[in-house]
């Protein structure tokens, strides 16, 4: 497990808002008043776009990425 500080416009699986379904992430923390999140790099979920049960690791980038968390 290693923490990891994304920029909240990256297009990371951790910030997809196909990654993990309703849920996201179980480990995001918000960091630097929202401009920036803490993620642990380790975490995999499955991705709803990929389908077949393909869990990808929070750091994976994706054509078909839509953001979770909007600004």
């Amino acid at each position: 497990m290693a923490k990891v500080i994304i920029s909240r416009k990256s297009r990371m699986c951790v910030l997809c808002r196909y990654w993990n379904g309703a849920l996201g992430s179980l480990k995001i923390e918000i960091e630097n008043g929202g401009e920036h999140f803490s993620i642990d790099n380790s975490e995999r979920h499955k991705c709803f776009k990929r389908g077949k049960g393909i869990e990808t690791s929070t750091h994976f980038n994706c054509p078909s990425f839509v953001p979770r968390y909007e600004d």
